[in-house]
């Protein structure tokens, strides 16, 4: 899909963000019991979005303007519609379209849906938070690590075998109980030919939870991770995310709250499977389709909450703070690493296209 650029300069001149990325969360159902993490404690009914619901949906951010699209859960495997959502959604969002999914399901139903994706050039997210015991403890389920990197190996298989442009990478989320297995987690997704990411436990929105045993304490085990990671080839983050966890953890150091300070590039929209829209922590503030993504902007609700954000102490995630980063470095040094790392990406891009 093209980019229309006169459709950003309307939303520039109203004072209303471009809608860069967009996270849909098609269910509320999992098949973990993550510590960090509360979405299967919802009790919306139904706890799936539905198809008509999200064509819906999806017809009011073709309108509005809707660029990197992620959909997820719970564990989106488990919404019946999968397969149809994602063709809509392939339609929709004009950049990208990234299946976020916890791939602990049936092994013939993850072949199923990797190979639609593979087959439409959509991007495939898992996570891949620890190794034996310290995973089953992370993630409520057993076995984890052992499905999850048995099922990556059959998608990387896949992918070896047919021409698709999809990129495969493991989530790893920082946390007190896994700092040591991190590097292995690395090894473990560059082995089966996947790109890593890595993020920073946190409690902040609507579904995750607080957990004291989660929450990183600064010491010289954390510093010697950190070196380890900068600069690490095979992680997708900015150097900059990485060299800041540091001091956010220990001082609280960290960026402009994104939503407020360049809210025409760097709004995020999360979607419940309910249509209710959220930003960052908070009460929704309206509901799709019921509302169009245009009317929730120019709402009361969002403006107070751009006002509540701007008193917020600050956080250090992937989904705000690094998309920050990437358009406001803070430093000629940042400016040349990103457009290093940049330049990277686009080369790994080109060689997953041949």
């Amino acid at each position: 899909m093209r980019i229309n650029p006169f459709l950003m300069i309307r939303h520039a001149v109203a004072h209303r963000p471009v809608n860069s990325s967009t996270e849909i969360r098609i269910t509320r159902l999992c098949s973990q019991r993550c510590r960090q993490c509360r979405v299967y404690e919802r009790n919306t009914d139904p706890a799936n979005m539905s198809l008509e619901r999200f064509r819906a949906v999806a017809a009011d951010l073709k309108k509005y303007g809707a660029y990197l699209g992620f959909i997820s859960g719970g564990e989106a495997l488990l919404n019946p519609d999968l397969l149809p959502i994602l063709a809509e959604a392939k339609k929709t969002f004009r950049v990208a379209t990234t299946l976020v999914t916890g791939l602990y399901h049936q092994r013939d139903w993850v072949g199923e849906v990797a190979a639609y994706c593979l087959a439409n050039d959509i991007n495939i997210q898992t996570s891949l938070d620890g190794l034996g015991e310290t995973g089953d403890y992370l993630r409520g389920v057993k076995q984890y690590s052992r499905t999850v990197l048995d099922h990556m190996a059959l998608i990387s298989e896949m992918k070896q075998k047919s021409k698709s442009k999809s990129l495969l990478y493991a989530n790893i989320v920082l946390n007190q109980k896994n700092l040591d297995q991190v590097p292995q987690l690395i090894q473990s997704a560059r082995n089966l030919k996947w790109r890593a990411t890595i993020g920073l436990y946190h409690h902040l929105t609507e579904t995750t939870r607080s957990d004291d045993e989660l929450q990183i304490v600064p010491d010289e085990r954390l510093d010697a991770l950190l070196a380890f990671l900068d600069h690490h080839p095979d992680i997708l983050n900015l150097d900059s995310f990485v060299r800041g966890i540091g001091p956010f953890l220990r001082n609280g150091a960290t960026t402009p709250c994104p939503f407020v300070a360049s809210r025409l590039w760097m709004t995020r929209v999360t979607i419940m499977e309910t249509g209710d829209v959220h930003l960052c922590w908070g009460e929704p503030l309206g509901r799709l389709p019921e509302q169009s993504l245009q009317d929730v902007f120019h709402s009361a609700n969002y403006h107070e909450r751009l006002q509540q954000y701007a008193a917020c102490s600050g956080c250090w995630t992937t989904c705000y703070t690094q998309r920050y980063l990437l358009l406001h470095p803070r430093s000629i040094t940042e400016l040349s690493h990103n457009l290093i790392k940049m330049i990277r990406l686009h080369r790994y891009q080109q060689e997953r296209r041949r």
